[in-house]
């Protein structure tokens, strides 16, 4: 995937569905994958649900491959970048949304709302049997109400989306996660993870979130090694090197330019940031990803 140009893909240059307004498109696979014509590495302005039922090859997402199997759905965040490998005719769905759309009728319930429960979503799931049955459903009445354009169609297709993710979500085994925190506690997670994604590039320590929470740095380890099972430290560094890994992957960039981009004053010290935490250089690393 080394040495191809990301294409940023936005609704706009996917759909012209008179819909499209709303935030919102359901496209085919097929014609998915014909309007970015298969070959290329993509990085979406919005969320994508990939629905397939029936469709060989593979999906790249960041540095993991995925053989495509019937009834598998695929999340895909903000910005995540990925490719489709020896993809043929494919059966199944692409449902695309953005953040604002999702949040049209939006509720501070934090198992619902856009900053708690699809940050923390499952990447993939495979369904069987009932589970499979009930998740189809909950699309087939999304997608009808969807290409209704009725009265209120916007308010109930935001609200048939919700549906869809929640049981998404109880289907990828999450609700337990999501559901014993305290609030306080969740809040304070939530509130750092969008903190690191906005400012891991500037800001690589975890005094420096504290501070930006108002909290002590012990706290929030604390916390965040009682939510997640990692120390705050480690979600920060993982931002950092999953941006170098796209980057690495995924451009032309040298290790200098990339080591600037991330933040580090020098590509040796970007150099032993990234084999602390992936175990080879950033060079070594690229190469041994070409294929």
């Amino acid at each position: 995937m080394l040495n191809q140009e990301i294409q940023i893909l936005t609704l706009n240059k996917l759909s012209t569905h008179a819909s499209l307004r709303s935030g919102m498109a359901i496209l085919t696979m097929n014609e998915f994958l014909w309007k970015v014509k298969k070959e290329g590495h993509f990085k979406n302005k919005f969320y994508a649900v990939f629905l397939f039922m029936d469709c060989t090859g593979s999906l790249q997402i960041d540095s993991q491959s995925f053989d495509l199997i019937p009834h598998q759905f695929f999340f895909l965040n903000y910005n995540q970048v990925y490719s489709f490998q020896d993809t043929g005719s494919c059966e199944g769905y692409a449902l695309l949304f953005t953040k604002s759309f999702y949040n049209y009728i939006y509720t501070g319930n934090k198992v619902i709302k856009s900053d708690t429960a699809l940050v923390e979503i499952s990447p993939y799931i495979t369904l069987k049997n009932e589970s499979r049955k009930d998740q189809w459903q909950s699309f087939e009445e999304l997608k009808k109400e969807y290409f209704s354009e009725k009265p209120l169609f916007k308010e109930v297709t935001c609200l048939l989306l919700k549906v869809f993710v929640l049981k998404y979500i109880r289907y990828s085994h999450k609700t337990s996660h999501i559901n014993t925190q305290s609030d306080r506690k969740k809040t304070l997670v939530d509130e750092f993870n969008n903190l690191v994604n906005i400012n891991f590039k500037e800001l690589k320590t975890t005094s420096s979130y504290a501070e930006k929470l108002n909290i002590t740095p012990n706290y929030l380890n604390a916390i965040i090694k009682e939510s997640l099972d990692i120390p705050a430290g480690k979600i920060i560094k993982n931002r950092v090197v999953l941006e170098a890994e796209r980057l690495l992957l995924h451009t032309t960039l040298s290790i200098t330019e990339i080591s600037y981009e991330l933040g580090f004053n020098d590509k040796s010290h970007f150099g032993k940031y990234f084999k602390s935490e992936k175990g080879s250089s950033p060079n070594q690393y690229r190469k041994a990803n070409m294929g």
